[in-house]
């Protein structure tokens, strides 16, 4: 039976929103699809090469709507825009921010395309080529990391039940969640704020760069 490699990632992906990414694994979707697992393993060497191939499959949609930035709009609102396109994307799928951690970019075509869009945008708009790639990988890395940790996090009864014990051994901690419970702040809400940081740097960054004189040789 021949295996096509879009179909066997798109496979996958439903077994990783059924049941998440520690039960998947290349024999239950060679099973799945039919076949016997060393058939699968001519196409997916080991269960990364199979998560870039997932990831790809991910982030596909995403990576066809990358534009540049509209002319007179700032880098900054762009790069914000597209890297929250980019969580949307992973949170789309049950451990997908885990199942993009590490890609190969070679096989993660998609998240690649991200990384070279991003790169080309900073470099256009003033930043050294090394640090506009730096600064790709920079804020690539902070998105997946993020969600990540979001969709690794407690749900928000056990947050709450730990945040409401007598025990819990950082007070100022458990103040400041309560007061954000209190005020309805969501994860979106706390995603948004942490870019606003990342971006804020990379603006700073940028103006210094730009006021630092070239020295003359």
């Amino acid at each position: 039976m021949a295996i096509d490699k879009d179909h066997a990632a798109r496979t996958a992906l439903r077994l990783l929103d059924a049941d998440g990414l520690e039960k998947l694994t290349v024999r239950r979707l060679a099973r799945e699809l039919g076949v016997q697992a060393p058939a699968l393993y001519w196409h997916f060497a080991n269960k990364r090469a199979l998560l870039d191939h997932m990831t790809d499959a991910m982030l596909a949609p995403t990576a066809a709507r990358l534009g540049r930035p509209r002319s007179g709009r700032p880098w900054w609102e762009w790069l914000g825009d597209t890297l929250e396109a980019l969580r949307r994307a992973l949170l789309a799928h049950r451990d997908g921010a885990a199942v993009a951690s590490g890609a190969d970019l070679r096989r993660a075509v998609a998240l690649g395309l991200h990384a070279e869009r991003i790169t080309e945008v900073l470099y256009e708009s003033g930043f050294a080529l090394a640090d506009a790639s730096r600064a790709a990988g920079a804020v690539l890395h902070f998105t997946v990391g993020r969600v990540v940790e979001e969709q690794s996090r407690a749900d928000a009864g056990t947050e709450q039940a730990m945040i409401s014990d007598p025990a819990f051994p950082f007070p100022l901690l458990a103040r400041s969640l309560r007061e954000r419970h209190a005020a309805a702040a969501t994860p979106d809400d706390d995603f948004d704020y942490a870019l606003a940081i990342v971006l804020a740097g990379l603006r700073t960054l940028h103006t210094n760069a730009a006021e630092t004189p070239t020295r003359q040789p």
